[in-house]
């Protein structure tokens, strides 16, 4: 009976030995970890404000091509409705076929400027996400952490001495 109290003791103690190095091994892993916040790094940087400025100037290119579609259907929709009882059939149907046509035209072209501005959009932040995620990656090798999470609104708690995102711009706004 002793040599089976013993036994079990002995299992008892090796099992909380088990048990304490996990839970400090766990406790270590949990203090490795940081937050970086990727929307503040990328609208912030150089990068991402030039990329902002592109994406801008194209819109205003493509708005000022749509304004005057707008402007042409505005003014043939007038037309019909102001002097469509003064028109010919003909007239009115070809007017209105104008209108139709223009209309079409403007919706296509809306959906193609959309496009295109998404593309844009897409391939000049493909090229800063890159570069993001390489500083991440170098400073969280360099710091030993294991884990980098983004968008620390998400996070309940955290420290703000985990949080890497003005390291990260820093470094982004030097290259």
């Amino acid at each position: 009976m002793k040599r089976i109290s013993l036994i079990f003791s002995i299992l008892i103690l090796m099992s909380a030995i088990v048990l304490l190095s996990n839970t400090s091994k766990a406790e270590a892993a949990g203090s490795k970890i940081a937050v970086v916040n990727m929307q503040k790094v990328i609208s912030m940087s150089k990068q991402g404000k030039k990329a902002n400025s592109i994406l801008h100037s194209l819109a205003i290119k493509y708005e000022a091509k749509l304004s005057a579609l707008k402007q042409k259907i505005t003014s043939l929709h007038n037309d019909l409705k102001q002097n469509s009882s003064i028109m010919s059939s003909a007239e009115k149907l070809k007017k209105t076929k104008e209108f139709e046509t223009d209309y079409t035209n403007l919706s296509s072209e809306e959906r193609h400027v959309q496009g295109v501005i998404s593309e844009k959009r897409f391939n000049l932040l493909k090229g800063i996400i890159a570069k993001v995620n390489a500083i991440i990656t170098n400073i969280a090798k360099q710091k030993g952490y294991l884990l980098v999470i983004d968008r620390p609104g998400i996070v309940v708690y955290r420290v703000n001495s985990i949080d890497i995102t003005n390291q990260v711009l820093n470094q982004m706004n030097s290259k």
